[in-house]
């Protein structure tokens, strides 16, 4: 089985849907914006899930310092992640 760890997450970037006034942007189907809006609640709750599985057995280094929650930064810390639920 291969082990993983979170690597280029800033390469796969999450689209927002931010709204606008006036003339910008473009109106969304309302079809369209529900499959987006499942997608996006979906893919937040398992990125949530494989951190915490990550953070909780696969040590400090593997998740970033940046997709940590606060109150899991202790430093020089090489174990699980506090507060990181074991997914």
């Amino acid at each position: 089985m291969p082990r993983y760890m979170v690597g280029g997450y800033e390469e796969y970037p999450v689209l927002h849907l931010v709204p606008v006034n006036g003339e910008h942007g473009s109106d969304l189907p309302a079809q369209l914006y529900q499959r987006w809006k499942t997608a996006r609640a979906e893919l937040d709750a398992v990125q949530r899930e494989v951190v915490a599985h990550l953070a909780a057995h696969g040590g400090r280094g593997a998740v970033p310092e940046a997709l940590r929650e606060p109150r899991d930064r202790t430093p020089g810390s090489d174990g699980p992640a506090v507060g990181w639920d074991a997914a």
